[in-house]
C-alpha cells in the first residue's frame, strides 16, 4: 500500500533580499547628549504572495546600536536578534480591509552599558493583529494604511511593551 501525505502548498516566494549595512553618525544627539552612533545591520528579508494574493512578509536578522559619548568613552548599546517579524497569516475582511497577524520573536530589545549585563531586555514572542485598509490593492503595501493594531498575545519578558 502507498500512502501519500499531502502538505498544504506553500505561499509563493515573490522576492527574498540580504542585506549588511554599517552606519556611523559623528555628530549626533541623544536625550541632549552628544554622541557617536554606530550600526551594525545585517537584515534578510521575504516576500511571499499567500494563496488569497496578499503578500506575507518575513525579516530576520541582526542589529546592534552602539551609542558612545566622544568626551568620555562610555557607551551603551542595544542589541535586536533572531527571527524578528514574520507575518503568519492574512484574511482579507471583505470590506476593503485586511487582518494581517504577525509574530515577533527572538531578543527585541537588550539595552546595557559596555561589558556590562544587560539594564533591560525583551525576549521572546509577541503576536500583533493590524487591520489595514489596502486601498483596492491587495499586493502593493505602498499605499496601505493602518486602521488599527492590538497585541494577541506575549510569551517572554517584555518591559518595555508592557509598560
Amino acid at each position: 500500500m502507498l500512502l501519500v501525505a499531502v502538505q498544504p502548498a506553500a505561499a509563493q516566494l515573490v522576492d527574498r533580499t540580504h542585506q549588511h549595512i554599517v552606519v556611523t553618525i559623528a555628530d549626533d544627539e541623544v536625550c541632549g547628549v552628544p554622541v557617536t552612533t554606530m550600526a551594525d545591520i545585517i537584515n534578510n528579508d521575504q516576500e511571499r504572495l499567500a494563496h488569497s494574493g496578499f503578500p506575507l512578509f518575513k525579516t530576520t536578522g541582526r542589529v546592534t546600536v552602539t551609542w558612545t559619548n566622544p568626551a568620555t568613552g562610555k557607551s551603551v548599546s542595544n542589541f535586536f536578534a533572531g527571527g524578528l517579524s514574520k507575518d503568519l497569516t492574512v484574511v482579507d475582511n471583505g470590506d476593503g480591509t485586511i487582518t494581517l497577524r504577525t509574530a515577533i520573536t527572538g531578543v527585541a530589545e537588550k539595552i546595557r552599558v559596555a561589558k556590562g549585563k544587560p539594564i533591560t531586555m525583551d525576549v521572546g514572542r509577541v503576536v500583533v493583529v493590524s487591520v489595514i485598509d489596502y486601498d483596492g490593492t491587495p499586493a502593493n503595501t505602498d499605499d496601505d494604511v493602518l486602521i488599527s493594531q492590538s497585541v494577541e498575545s506575549i510569551s517572554g519578558p517584555h518591559p518595555e511593551l508592557q509598560k
